[in-house]
């Protein structure tokens, strides 16, 4: 073959090649979300298929057996919105925050000890102290006034709802404020009893464990046994 056909064949063959290096490939769309929220979200819809939102405030686990809250403590419920969204947006130390609906926060005791949980382990919440120094626990309190058994998760109940990720979770609870929210266990390592467990709820740490200080304030989502 004489250079003058190579260069020719050259010549016809080399648009061909680019034209099928820069065919467009296939992109992913996940509803917007990126591949490893998206496999969250699909790890969740098969861990959590059971959560049943009953229409009436509550949300059941019925492989879990229990019954949630659909609102913080503070919040309302409006029936026929299925929300939580009846009590006027902000509070009266922050007006402009549209975000909270009243959640209210709560000290998990008004002691940095033992005098609102359990000695002994797991250190749940009491209505009385066990040790010679008195506390009171809002927490504990705002719970057991909703009666019908309702009292503050432990920490694994919680963990169970960040399982699939925030947005399952806002799918059954809307309104969750974007902050720690306690759990009813004291912290067993710390000897002291100056901290308890909380679970946070913020994008940023999603999910994550924390140790906060009993008279320090976040939020609650109570619970109880189902049925």
């Amino acid at each position: 073959m004489s250079l003058i056909k190579l260069f020719q064949s050259v010549s016809i063959l080399l648009p061909l090649l680019l034209l099928l290096n820069c065919e467009a490939k296939p992109v992913e769309d996940n509803f917007g979300l990126s591949p490893e929220d998206f496999n969250v979200l699909l790890l969740g819809l098969a861990s959590n298929v059971q959560l049943r939102d009953t229409g009436t405030g509550t949300i059941i686990d019925t492989a879990a057996g229990l019954e949630w809250r659909k609102c913080s403590v503070g919040q309302v419920f409006r029936q026929a919105n299925n929300d939580c969204l009846g009590a006027p947006a902000g509070s009266a130390l922050n007006p402009q925050d549209p975000f909270k609906y009243g959640a209210r926060q709560l000290a998990f005791c008004d002691s940095r000890t033992h005098a609102c949980n359990r000695v002994a382990a797991p250190q749940t919440l009491v209505a009385t102290s066990e040790i010679a120094i008195q506390g009171t626990s809002e927490l504990y309190a705002a719970c057991a006034s909703l009666g019908s058994g309702y009292r503050v998760p432990n920490p694994f109940e919680l963990q169970r709802l960040t399982a699939g990720g925030r947005n399952l979770l806002l799918v059954n609870f809307p309104s969750t404020v974007e902050g720690d929210y306690w759990s009813g266990w004291s912290e067993v390592t710390d000897f002291e009893g100056t901290t308890a467990i909380a679970v946070s709820f913020d994008r940023e740490s999603f999910g994550q464990e924390k140790r906060i200080v009993k008279t320090d304030r976040n939020y609650v989502r109570c619970v109880k046994n189902y049925p």
